[in-house]
């Protein structure tokens, strides 16, 4: 006998996924483009203040679009603003995270983020910490380590506080922003919360004096696509957030660093070994299991 077909739940199940994991290979994408723009002089707070303010304008034209108004400010626009805070922190963190310790043990420290999150939505009773999830949350970090091949030498300990700071950061952000104004339209949410991020930046672009204008062709083109490709990610995350939960998410974005290393071996001609393509398709497995059954919190 021939499985049934895929009824119109799952297919609309697979679709959100489908969506979070196309997020992932932009954000990736722009992760590349950021390791182009610092070696041609690109300053870390100039990234910081362009993408946010990109992703910024990016909500607004997609607000107007929908007719949705922004003022009057809503009540609940001060928790977005909250919610906004914690992503400048995840942001910041991760930056000194990657000037202390390498880039590959920030990223997998940063990565420890999904075991948070399930953590939060258990604490905040959102969620439940099935052995499925365990399961896909340890395989995928095991693929991780594997993709990242970090090595064995001791790591300065404030970098990887700041990476498990930011992975606090992010894990917090995704589990409050189902709570916190709940009753906001998804697009205008994210839009403040990312407002309040570029508002950060731009005040301390301001106080440091950091922030500096690309003076190369490179230089621009490299700060160009972080900016469009952040902006373009970090819109499609939070939108799809409402969509499939914050724990699928989690689970779902450990594709972006096995996207990193791809695109870095595809654009940059960066080797993968055959312990990273293992690894690889063990995040994969993992990602895929997870959803494989459409569970929910």
């Amino acid at each position: 006998m021939s499985p049934p077909a895929a009824t119109p739940a799952r297919r609309a199940h697979w679709l959100p996924a489908l969506g979070v994991a196309g997020v992932a290979v932009v954000l990736a994408s722009g992760h590349v483009c950021a390791r182009f723009a610092f070696a041609h002089g690109v300053t870390v707070v100039t990234a910081a203040t362009t993408r946010t303010v990109a992703a910024s304008l990016l909500l607004l034209a997609l607000l107007r679009i929908r007719g949705i108004a922004v003022l009057p400010l809503p009540r609940a626009a001060r928790a977005a603003a909250a919610l906004g805070a914690l992503i400048a922190a995840q942001t910041a963190l991760v930056q000194v995270s990657v000037k202390l310790v390498p880039v590959t043990l920030a990223i997998l420290t940063m990565y420890t983020f999904p075991f948070f999150t399930a953590i939060g939505m258990r604490l905040t009773r959102q969620g439940r910490m099935t052995p499925r999830l365990v399961a896909s949350l340890a395989c995928a970090f095991a693929g991780l380590a594997l993709v990242l091949g970090v090595g064995g030498e001791a790591p300065a300990a404030a970098g990887i506080l700041a990476a498990l700071g930011a992975a606090l950061a992010f894990s917090t952000a995704l589990v409050l922003t189902p709570k916190l104004a709940p009753d906001l339209p998804a697009p205008l949410r994210a839009f403040f919360m990312v407002a309040t991020a570029a508002s950060i930046f731009v005040v301390a672009s301001a106080a440091t004096g950091d922030f500096r204008l690309p003076e190369t062709d490179a230089a621009r083109l490299g700060l160009a696509g972080l900016s469009l490709l952040y902006a373009i990610g970090f819109a499609g995350l939070f939108l799809l957030l409402p969509l499939l939960g914050p724990i699928a998410i989690a689970v779902t974005l450990n594709l972006e660093p096995l996207a990193v290393a791809a695109i870095s071996w595809a654009a940059l001609g960066e080797a993968l070994t055959p312990a990273q393509v293992a690894g690889g398709l063990l995040v994969v497995a993992a990602v895929v299991y997870y959803q494989a059954r459409g569970e929910r919190p």
